[in-house]
């Protein structure tokens, strides 16, 4: 099976530009990130408009409700079939997003060792009653290795952590294989790049589009309601939570959106740079559709990175 992977840091363009790719490679979407798989959220998560949605058919965008759990594991395995069905109906299938392991895991055919859904509803409830440090102290003593390299503020690492410490795979480990394997499938791989200045300010113009766009009535909405501890982590919810609860004002609440945005634009960065066989494009100055084309002749001329 042929695939071309498009990754990139937040805000650089990448919907647009996977669009036109599949529509000059007869293909169809398939969305790497982890936020955009719900419903319910479509502006806080930056899903394409409807459109593009109509441009191109897209997979994985917006077909899971907040209060659902998701997971790197579960979406290795739900792209596996969407890809084999795209290129059973002779398309190519695109994938695109910034959730670095999403797409190295799929890419590397990895498997998740030590993946069970009770045990990972076990160690969540585990959590929500006692806390990221009682969960901490449990890692040191299952795994000290894993207990030190794992973000300690992060409720999902944590619980994949224990998850995986439990069941006798150190996760530490299990981060080695990830980066060790190469890539298993027929992948052409394009990396979109901006200067860092440029890409904060697409990030600043983002933040305040969404705010005027119905971001705040959005998350009252899914407030109202049972939200996943996965949902819950979507940049946006927890600081717009605070503006509904009087705690901080409206342009408060947009600096605290825009810094965490670039801290997560620094660590797909930072996921960007690890990745193997991957060209990188420079969009700084060109249209999506011009974009789209230096990969379009990449592909076509056999020059761009890629593994077999």
């Amino acid at each position: 099976m042929r695939i071309i992977a498009i990754y990139g840091p937040t805000a650089v363009g990448k919907s647009r530009v996977a669009v036109a790719v599949a529509r000059a490679l007869d293909g169809e979407i398939v969305s790497a990130d982890s936020m955009q798989v719900y419903r319910g959220i479509p502006v806080i998560t930056d899903q394409p408009p409807a459109e593009l949605l109509a441009a191109a058919p897209h997979h994985l965008v917006g077909f899971l409700p907040l209060d659902e759990e998701y997971s790197a594991a579960r979406f290795v395995e739900d792209a596996r079939v969407v890809m084999e069905q795209i290129s059973g109906r002779g398309r190519l299938p695109v994938l695109v997003g910034g959730t670095g392991l999403y797409i190295r895991a799929l890419l590397g055919d990895f498997s998740f060792a030590g993946t069970d859904e009770d045990a990972r509803r076990y160690w969540e409830g585990y959590i929500e009653e006692n806390g990221c440090r009682a969960a901490l102290a449990r890692l040191r003593e299952l795994d000290p290795a894993a207990a030190a390299a794992t973000d300690h503020a992060n409720p999902r690492r944590l619980v994949r952590a224990l998850e995986a410490a439990a069941a006798g795979v150190p996760v530490t480990a299990e981060r080695e294989r990830l980066w060790s394997a190469g890539l298993s499938r027929d992948t052409k791989s394009f990396a979109l790049e901006l200067p860092r200045d440029e890409l904060y300010a697409r990030i600043d113009e983002r933040v305040y589009a969404m705010l005027s766009g119905g971001a705040v009535e959005e998350v009252a909405a899914a407030l109202g309601g049972p939200l996943s501890r996965t949902a819950s982590q979507a940049i946006g919810i927890a600081e717009i939570k605070a503006f509904l609860a009087g705690r901080q004002s409206l342009e408060e609440t947009a600096v605290a959106i825009r810094q965490k945005s670039r801290n997560y634009a620094k660590r797909q960065l930072t996921w960007m740079r690890k990745m193997p066989d991957i060209a990188r494009i420079d969009v700084s100055g060109l249209t999506p559709e011009e974009a789209a084309a230096q990969i379009v002749n990449h592909v076509r001329s056999g020059n761009g990175a890629s593994s077999t």
